[in-house]
């Protein structure tokens, strides 16, 4: 669903629902999440480009006079229009993350947007594609822009563990160890472990398995992919030792837990025969 922000006369809220990510490009005014209302992206450095992951449901308030585009997209659909190839490992582990991004530097994501616009409004044969191959495209750029982001000068966090965090959402399919991510933060890996348990509670081992246990229960559940497949796009050259990984961190096979979820999905189904 693509809505255009088009300077309301008083504030507005539009509904961000539970399943899907969203994605907002702002370009005059103010937005923030209705739980967030103290901490509204900043309204003087135009254009923004702002993403909330998939999660629970929320509402979005934007002020009186904001412009913009707020695209709303279904997990599946998401996952559909990531590329099949290596990259895309590194695009779920940014938009695992909630991103805000100025993007005066990037003329490319209003055509983007307005292109996709275009394609629903006219609804000729094809558009279905052209239209994933725009999200697609959007979700490149954003990935891009986010990246650019955490390695310039000042754009990363100040805390260590953010820090730390940022890096595990591209970098966790890539398997690094620990002391990989420490030489990155410029601390020694003791320091970085200290520093990660404060803020989250476990290790940064501990962290980065969780990140991919989290990715591998998405890909299972609302994919087809052979399990093999799942193991391959999750880093793992060995899809045995994939299977024994998320075992050891979940108590079930990866092929129980696409069935039990499977399961429970159909038996929360109604059946209309069963009305009165």
């Amino acid at each position: 669903m693509l809505y255009r922000i088009s300077s309301p006369l008083t504030r507005v809220a539009y509904s961000l629902r539970e399943g899907a990510a969203h994605m907002l490009w702002l370009e005059h005014g103010v937005a923030h999440l209705g739980h967030d209302a103290g901490h509204p992206s900043r309204g003087d450095n135009w254009p923004r480009l702002l993403w909330w992951p998939v999660g629970s449901a929320a509402e979005l308030l934007v002020d009186a006079g904001t412009r913009g585009s707020l695209l709303s997209i279904p997990r599946t659909t998401m996952l559909q229009a990531l590329p099949i190839a290596p990259i895309s490992q590194q695009m779920q582990r940014t938009l695992s993350q909630p991103v805000d991004l100025p993007a005066e530097k990037s003329i490319g994501v209003a055509a983007l947007f307005s292109g996709l616009d275009r394609e629903k409004r006219k609804s000729e044969a094809g558009s279905e594609i052209a239209i994933l191959h725009y999200l697609s495209l959007l979700l490149l750029q954003l990935w891009r822009m986010a990246r650019q982001d955490l390695v310039a000068p000042g754009g990363a966090p100040q805390g260590l563990s953010e820090r730390f965090i940022l890096l595990a959402a591209q970098y966790r399919r890539g398997h690094r160890a620990v002391a990989d991510y420490a030489s990155d933060l410029g601390v020694s890996r003791d320091r970085l472990g200290s520093a990660v348990r404060r803020a989250t509670g476990i290790s940064p081992q501990a962290y980065l398995h969780k990140l991919l246990v989290r990715d591998a229960a998405e890909l299972l559940k609302n994919t087809g992919m052979p399990i093999s497949q799942v193991a391959f796009r999750l880093g793992f050259a060995d899809p045995a030792y994939f299977t024994r990984f998320f075992k050891r961190e979940t108590g079930q096979s990866p092929g129980a837990y696409r069935k039990s979820t499977r399961r429970s999905a159909n038996e929360g189904q109604v059946s209309f025969s069963a009305w009165p």
